[in-house]
């Protein structure tokens, strides 16, 4: 697969990002929209495919769509205009980037990222040898073992390693902070009534990808309850910020 024309200022661009393979997905998403989610074939619905992506890629479904989104002002699709500032730094290397690029080219790419998401960027287009198979990754497990002693980042043999989240850990530390956001403060239900009832995402202070092996976790010391927009803000860089660091933004 050939690299991008502008390979070195892309890479260069990718400092400014904590999750670049999300903003291509995204630009492969918006650019061919309704043939994009019918290929990939990962959810009956839009909103399924971004839950799935973004549980390959770390990162919330709606941040996978505000990414989707930068680009749709840029595309003839049904979203068109929806969308309106001016692209990022990455954002405007990966559409000069990519624009030149096939549906058949960016699909098996956006293949190669979502089935091997820890490689580095430059092994998507020097190596024949990743795998581009999908179809099998399976994110969200049916059963979860209700156990007071709990471990997490468990390898599950998918295409590639990715890390188990429990369930139960999730629980017990909304059981004990509640579901206020621990930077913000806001209470789902409190704004939008029953159907924000006991919605609210669950931040680990370590990332399971840094740690990268099975690990007995501690729901009151390792888990915090955040929003999605404050999670979002929180992984806007690599290290991600501290809670503290964006409490401290917010005054």
């Amino acid at each position: 697969m050939k690299k991008p024309a502008n390979w070195n200022t892309l890479i260069d661009s990718f400092g400014d990002c904590n999750c670049p393979y999300a903003y291509i997905v995204g630009y492969y998403l918006s650019r061919f929209d309704k043939d994009a989610y019918q290929k990939l074939e990962l959810g009956n619905n839009k909103g399924e495919t971004h839950q799935k992506i973004g549980s390959i890629l770390e990162i919330s479904s709606n941040t996978l769509k505000n990414f989707r989104d930068a680009f749709d002002p840029y595309h003839e699709n049904s979203r068109k205009g929806w969308w309106q500032r001016d692209l990022w730094r990455v954002e405007k290397e990966i559409y000069n980037g990519f624009k030149a690029y096939s549906e058949n080219e960016l699909y098996e790419l956006v293949c190669k990222i979502l089935s091997n998401p820890k490689q580095d960027f430059k092994d998507f287009f020097d190596s024949d040898q990743l795998t581009t198979e999908i179809d099998n990754i399976t994110l969200f497990p049916d059963e979860v073992n209700d156990t007071q002693i709990l471990t997490e980042g468990s390898v599950r043999q998918v295409t590639v390693n990715a890390y188990e989240r429990n369930n139960q850990g999730r629980k017990l530390c909304i059981e004990y902070y509640g579901t206020n956001c621990y930077v913000c403060g806001v209470n789902f239900e409190k704004i939008y009534g029953e159907i924000g009832q006991e919605f609210i995402h669950v931040h680990h202070l370590i990332p399971l990808f840094e740690i990268n092996q099975e690990y007995e976790i501690d729901p009151i010391q390792d888990l915090r309850p955040v929003c999605p927009n404050c999670h979002a803000m929180i992984h806007r860089k690599n290290p991600p910020y501290t809670i503290e660091e964006i409490k401290n933004m917010l005054q």
